[in-house]
């Protein structure tokens, strides 16, 4: 009997180890964060680049609205000017928005972050969860 104290211990031992460090694993909190995406697009050189080109565009389409003497000839083009430059500005945040939520995935699957939220969209967050700066340098070093 005495034989099988020392090993029925043992096994006893590390059946209360296993289980004890499972459900300590189990009751860890997942990992939180959150983001500014206003701050993040104007600091992302893909929409910095794109606001330069519109300037330049619209200040294109200024000349050549100041050119028209007709107020409804240069009406009518305004609006058209206006709803191309419209066009152009959705289509290109929507792809940027796009690529920077595909960023997000991927810096939080290699930061371990369980959640990420949009700081917009939140009533408060504390400062400390706040990931923004990190993620702008991320964005800054996955580039090069």
């Amino acid at each position: 009997m005495k034989k099988y104290i020392l090993p029925i211990l043992l096994v006893t031992f590390i059946v209360v180890a296993v289980v004890v460090g499972t459900a300590a694993d189990t009751k860890t909190s997942p990992k939180l964060a959150y983001i500014d995406p206003n701050k993040i697009l104007q600091n992302y050189d893909k929409w910095i680049t794109f606001q330069k080109q519109m300037e330049d565009e619209i200040s294109k389409y200024q000349t050549e609205l100041d050119k028209i003497k007709d107020q409804t000839q240069k009406q009518q083009k305004y609006y058209e000017y206006q709803q191309t430059i419209n066009t152009k500005i959705a289509q290109t945040q929507a792809q940027i928005e796009s690529e920077i939520l595909q960023k997000v995935k991927e810096y939080a699957e290699v930061m371990g972050y369980d959640f990420v939220f949009n700081s917009t969209t939140m009533a408060y967050g504390a400062s400390s969860y706040n990931i923004t700066d990190a993620f702008i340098q991320y964005l800054k070093k996955a580039k090069k």
